[in-house]
Formats: structure tokens, sequence, C-alpha cells
């Protein structure tokens, strides 16, 4: 099994999945981390840590949780705000519109890395 360390630069886009499924998904890899790590012992620190170094994800499909704020929430504990792609899944007649994907209680910042800043940076692009 390769490791981080033989691939440093390793980037996975997970598109078209969501986001809000991560951070449980995490905990529960961090959880049975100390149980199974004898059966790959190669890994030297939690899975986490893999998962917010080497995975990206993208807005689309966005959770559209019922209480305003929750996903403000989920994307705190995610903790990737450098790994999280705006897409917008046009031209299907339910895509996106970037001014009005994410919610309010976003900050314009983490709005500026999820729409621009984070994508530009993983694809080595230029920023106008």
């Amino acid at each position: 099994m390769a490791s981080s360390r033989e691939f440093p630069e390793l980037a996975v886009v997970l598109e078209e999945g969501g986001l809000a499924w991560a951070p449980a998904q995490m905990w529960a890899l961090d959880d049975m981390w100390p149980i199974l790590s004898m059966e790959n012992p190669r890994l030297s620190r939690a899975p986490s840590e893999y998962f917010r170094e080497h995975f990206y994800l993208t807005t689309q499909p966005i959770e559209e949780p019922p209480k305003r704020g929750q996903l403000a929430q989920t994307l705190q504990h995610l903790d990737m705000d450098s790994h999280v792609l705006f897409a917008t899944d046009y031209p299907h007649w339910d895509f996106d519109v970037p001014a009005r994907a994410l919610p309010r209680e976003i900050s314009p910042e983490l709005r500026q890395r999820i729409h621009a800043d984070n994508a530009c940076k993983l694809y080595r692009l230029a920023q106008s």
C-alpha cells in the first residue's frame, strides 16, 4: 500500500457527493484507528489528517439543513476550509447559482476560498 510520503502531492476531488457526511466519517475512522492500527501499521497519523490533506469536496449537491446556520456548523466540523470547492452542476435544471449557493452565515473570506481560491491553488491557476 502506498503512503502519503510516496505521493505527497496526491489530490483526490470527490465531486457530486456533498460534504455533510465527511465529518462523521472522519470521526469514525479516527475512533477505529487505534484498534485497527496493527492492520495498517504504515499510518503514522490519524486517518482524518490524511483525508484533510489529500481530499477535496465539492459543494454540489450542497446539503440544505432545516435550520439556518447548520451548514456553516457542518463546515466548521469538517475543518477543511482550503479543501472545499464550489461546483455549480450547470447546465442541469437544479444547478447552484454562485451568489445563492452558500448560506449567509459563511464569511466573505471563506466564500471567496470556496468559490475561487481553493480551486486556483489546487489546479495551479493564476488568479486575476
